[in-house]
């Protein structure tokens, strides 16, 4: 698996060229240097591996976004050169040329290796316990490797080398041959819903870990499902290891019969609201306990249907317990609703980073004395985990310095927080 590496730092790639004296200044405001070339409109810019397009590139008045997205969703992650053409506002054609370089070799943690008497040899790859590197890499042993026949400890060396032809330094490690009488382990089973006629994907989400190194086959047993029918099902997930070991888990899978109304969902939420909120609470307060209660009742997940934000909130709060941001937001979105609050739906610019993200910024001032704040429900990462319910612009602006682009927007489209900090964030006050 891929880590991102977010602490790396862009290479700059030469001053401006002559241009257009607008163009030029727009690009001098930043920290990093595009180089422009003559008449040509042609524009080249290096960025490192991993990181998103810097902002400089966005202030000539061109949204690249389009652009970019014809080469699919990672390819930043990639070093190469991409001619990327581009038209503005004004009908004006400009080229730009992006390189993607990648300098740094990847960052391995080893980690010891179990293998099973007479199963699959370890690979090298095996040996990675975790990795910082956006690219594609390869990992290779260094020197004779051992036949691996006995029971016993076996000391190993390997290289992890990137797409670019970074490499790390040899690595050491010890691969163990033992008796394998240890089971596969379900360190996460999904809680699958459909509508029905909609397929299933009933091992998109499952994770299932070994002891030993070693493919681990994945049966499922769909036979009580009728997704034809709405209903609450369950399925049947077996693993076996490669030394036979089994080991079984339980999955509920629910299938409903259309969509869930709006309706349905604003019932739901009155109960909720009723239960978590009393009349004499301020706007503020009223939203700081759905915080709360969207955080502790929403575990996170990678990944979610994002075609229908009703079903998202509804499922989210009342049925799986569990989601990404988009459910995270749909569901803090049908509680502002609810409150009849003023609100605006935010979705981080596409093609800054390999994600998206969505948050809401909610008034809780009057129409005459707006009172704007962020209100992200998200759970945050751990080393930053501050509340993100009702933050400033400084605030969010702070975070978009520990985690670049995170919140990351057209902020002209929106109305201007109010400067009034009251949620305190004491992590990002160095980046005020």
């Amino acid at each position: 698996m891929k880590y991102i590496n977010r602490n790396k730092r862009y290479k700059k790639a030469g001053r401006a060229g002559r241009c257009g004296a607008a163009l030029c200044a727009a690009l001098l405001a930043g920290s990093f240097l595009p180089t422009l070339s003559g008449c040509s409109r042609t524009m080249s810019l290096k960025v490192e591996a991993g990181e998103p397009i810097p902002n400089t590139i966005q202030k000539i008045g061109v949204d690249i976004t389009p652009y970019l997205n014809t080469y699919g969703s990672d390819f930043l992650n990639h070093a190469g050169t991409y001619d990327i053409p581009m038209t503005d506002g004004n009908g004006r054609k400009y080229s730009l040329r992006l390189t993607v370089v990648d300098y740094d070799a990847p960052s391995v943690v080893p980690k010891h290796v179990y293998m099973a008497q007479g199963g699959p040899l370890p690979e090298a790859a095996d040996c990675i316990g975790s990795i910082v590197e956006v690219d594609t890499y390869t990992a290779s042993f260094v020197g004779e490797v051992p036949d691996f026949a006995e029971l016993g400890d076996y000391d190993v060396s390997f290289r992890v080398e990137d797409a670019s032809g970074n490499g790390t330094k040899t690595l050491a490690t010890v691969v163990s041959v033992i008796r394998d009488t240890q089971a596969p382990v379900f360190t996460h089973v999904p809680e699958l819903s459909a509508y029905v006629g909609e397929a299933l994907a009933y091992t998109r989400e499952l994770v299932v870990t070994d002891n030993c190194c070693g493919e681990v086959s994945i049966s499922v047993d769909s036979s009580r499902v009728n997704a034809s029918t709405p209903g609450d099902y369950t399925v049947t997930y077996t693993a076996t290891d490669s030394s036979g070991n089994t080991a079984s888990a339980v999955g509920e899978v629910h299938i409903y019969a259309n969509q869930i109304s709006e309706d349905a969902l604003n019932a739901k939420v009155d109960e909720l609201l009723a239960q978590i909120t009393t009349p004499d609470m301020t706007v503020e307060g009223k939203l700081r306990a759905a915080y709360d209660y969207i955080q502790e009742h929403i575990a996170y997940v990678s990944d979610s249907d994002k075609s229908d934000w009703v079903r998202a909130a509804y499922e989210s709060l009342f049925v799986t317990g569990s989601g990404d941001c988009f459910d995270y937001f749909a569901a803090a979105k049908a509680v502002i609703r609810r409150l009849g609050l003023d609100y605006r739906e935010i979705q981080r610019t596409p093609g800054l980073t390999e994600e998206t993200h969505y948050w809401l910024m909610v008034n809780i001032g009057t129409s005459t004395d707006p009172q704007w704040y962020h209100y992200d429900c998200t759970r945050l990462r751990a080393d930053y985990n501050h509340s993100g319910c009702l933050l400033t612009d400084k605030q969010i602006n702070a975070y978009n310095k520990v985690r670049p682009n995170f919140y990351a927007y057209d902020a002209s489209q929106y109305p201007a927080s109010a400067t009034k900090i009251i949620t305190k964030t004491p992590t990002l006050e160095p980046f005020y």
